[in-house]
């Protein structure tokens, strides 16, 4: 399981939390965008994915790192 931390912050405040479950990561950061909040979610990678790319933490096969030459 790897971990991912949905990061927000809305009229001077923010918060974090940890969760390692996909499905509820996406329903959490939803939930806050929705509510007003500006979101995004960091993945173990360091990758971060805003709210048009939420979906993208749903998938079955992750995206790979891409391969430097």
């Amino acid at each position: 399981m790897a971990a991912l931390v949905v990061h927000a912050s809305k009229d001077g405040e923010s918060t974090r939390t940890l969760f390692t479950s996909p499905v509820l990561t996406v329903a959490k950061a939803r939930g806050l965008f929705k509510a007003g909040w500006q979101v995004h979610v960091v993945d173990a990678n360091g990758r971060v994915f805003d709210p048009d790319k939420f979906d993208h933490l749903l998938r079955f096969d992750p995206p790979k790192p891409a391969i430097k030459f």
